[in-house]
């Protein structure tokens, strides 16, 4: 278990700053996505994994520009932007994940709705029974027009993801797969930054994304 936890703790991809583009032509939808993993902080060179209580609110805010034929000046970026609330739970009782998004509208966007799989987890054979790690994949809008110096149409750009909420969780015993010690997060405030080039399937198998450390002590 301890090896699997520092391949996820592994150094990320870097992601240098995008404007928006037609990455999904001509379709209209993209996807965002990041790796959330858990874990207690032992020392600086070892690390417990944490399966949350519950587990943690995200706000979630969308952007969308336009470079208006200059991708290194981002002239037209942050035109348009939309934000949603996502509760993520860990149930006891069904062994999985569940994510509900306030504020997606699955008709017309611009943020269609959520997805969430595990991604680190322990049990007997094919079962999970306890987890530390989730991928949670947001389908939203590839274009929501704006105009700027005569670019029309504005198109995903960035997706911020901040926690307002974190709750307390257990270390897991790797050895028996087992809920063990109670801690506590260090802090209520975890975020990155997905700044694309995004997807265009909505699947977990697909997306991609930067990872964000929820931290317990």
């Amino acid at each position: 278990m301890a090896a699997s936890v520092m391949a996820a703790l592994a150094p990320q991809a870097a992601y240098a700053q995008y404007c928006g583009e037609d990455d999904c032509a001509p379709g209209t939808i993209e996807v965002s996505a990041i790796d959330v993993i858990h874990y207690d902080q032992i020392n600086p060179t070892t690390v417990i994994a944490v399966e949350p209580n519950t587990g943690e609110d995200w706000e979630i805010t969308a952007y969308w520009g336009s470079t208006h034929g200059a991708p290194e000046q981002c002239d037209c970026d942050h035109t348009a932007t939309a934000q949603v609330d996502v509760a993520v739970d860990w149930s006891d009782a069904t062994n999985s994940w569940s994510a509900t998004c306030t504020g997606c509208n699955a008709f017309v966007g611009p943020v269609f709705g959520v997805t969430i799989c595990t991604t680190y987890g322990c049990g007997s054979g094919m079962s999970i029974n306890n987890s530390w790690g989730y991928e949670l994949v947001v389908s939203l809008n590839e274009k929501n027009g704006t105009t700027c110096n005569g670019a029309v149409d504005g198109f995903l750009s960035e997706v911020e993801y901040v926690t307002t909420s974190v709750d307390n969780g257990n270390q897991i015993n790797g050895l028996l797969c087992s809920e063990s010690t109670a801690v506590s997060p260090i802090s209520q405030a975890f975020g990155t930054t997905d700044s694309g080039p995004f997807e265009c399937t909505n699947s977990c198998g697909v997306a991609s994304g930067p990872t964000v450390d929820i931290v317990y002590n």
